[in-house]
């Protein structure tokens, strides 16, 4: 009986033992070659792209010849303005990608060895880098769609005179639909959105799954008219098995399943605010659970290196408001610094305009 790949050595190429013994100069070699593939590991600038640049070895920030703008190896990324050590941060990407239905703040916090507030931010900048890669993909061919509800149960009263009916089905106003588009082929891509209900996310599948796609469903009524748009449709009645003269969605279900486990056994809770974050995260970990966990670290390194910081975690901490953030982010804390200061600016009243358009 052959292996299963998870099981077998193939499926681990990098262990967590391998980064914790990296120096700190290897690191950062590592973490530079990354970062500047595009150059064969030469540093060149980011913001003129030429690399005749210099190095400061004491503070390992570079200084373009061209610019003369100073830079590191992780500016303009989602590491901007670091403060964890490159070996830190290449750790707390190996743990993460090792988790296979997620790896939660709380442990990340401890296995890191940091706070929780900086594992919290950098759990989430993460997912949004895993996030970038399902933004990507419109499934085309054989496609399974289906929807799992998260969240939301009422807890039963402890005596059963005070119960209110069946308790299966009370649910409150925070539950959420995750609905899946997934490809049926070897190597298949899925996407995920996070909707009230099944029927609302009927636009969001129209517009990115391919019209000429042959979609496989179940008998729910929110996927009723779905053989005028697509090429063709085939359901399952689940009221009679999973599987029904050949039709069946048990891809997607597996897929669900990971969600469930995910959201019992690891989160123990998955707020609404940050419910698509994890719906994109766990989409990304059933796409690439073929993939060795060294090809998944360095997938999602590279990634981060190259996505711009995200605003809505910059000062995630410091309950910054939204539409200062949304804005322009150095603009906004130097007008907050001036009026600190007591200096007029002529940038906090077009801010003020702003924030109550």
């Amino acid at each position: 009986m052959s292996q299963h790949f998870l099981l077998s050595a193939r499926a681990r190429t990098i262990s967590i033992r391998d980064v914790a013994r990296l120096g700190d100069e290897e690191a950062y070699a590592l973490f530079k070659s990354i970062r500047f593939v595009e150059n064969a590991g030469e540093p060149f600038c980011p913001y003129c792209g030429i690399d005749a640049v210099y190095e400061y070895r004491s503070r390992r920030v570079f200084k373009c010849k061209g610019c003369d703008k100073q830079f590191s190896a992780t500016s303009g990324t989602v590491f901007r303005s670091r403060k964890m050590s490159y070996a830190d941060i290449m750790l707390a990407v190996v743990l993460f990608v090792n988790g296979v239905n997620g790896n939660a703040a709380l442990r990340l916090s401890r296995d890191l060895g940091c706070s929780y507030k900086t594992a919290f931010v950098l759990h989430k900048k993460l997912s949004r880098v895993m996030a970038s890669m399902q933004a990507e993909v419109q499934p085309t061919g054989m496609v399974d769609i289906d929807g799992a509800y998260i969240g939301g149960s009422i807890r039963q009263e402890n005596l059963v005179k005070d119960r209110k009916g069946d308790g299966r089905k009370q649910f409150n106003t925070k539950r959420r639909s995750i609905v899946t588009a997934r490809e049926r082929r070897i190597g298949g891509r899925s996407r995920a959105w996070v909707v009230p209900t099944e029927k609302a996310a009927d636009p969001s599948l129209k517009r990115t799954v391919n019209a000429a796609a042959h979609v496989v469903t179940d008998e729910s009524p929110a996927y009723s008219r779905y053989f005028m748009h697509f090429a063709d449709h085939s359901t399952v009645n689940h009221s009679v098995g999973l599987v029904v003269d050949g039709v069946h969605t048990n891809l997607i279900e597996a897929q669900h399943a990971r969600i469930r486990r995910a959201e019992r056994g690891v989160y123990l809770h998955i707020n609404g605010n940050h419910a698509q974050r994890f719906a994109d995260e766990l989409s990304w970990r059933d796409d690439f659970r073929r993939l060795d966990n060294g090809q998944q670290f360095r997938m999602v390194l590279t990634r981060a290196l190259k996505l711009s910081p995200d605003l809505e975690l910059v000062g995630y901490w410091q309950k910054r408001p939204e539409w200062l953030r949304s804005i322009n982010r150095r603009r906004g804390l130097r007008a907050l610094t001036l009026k600190r200061k007591g200096r007029p600016s002529a940038s906090i009243s077009t801010y003020s305009q702003a924030a109550t358009a």
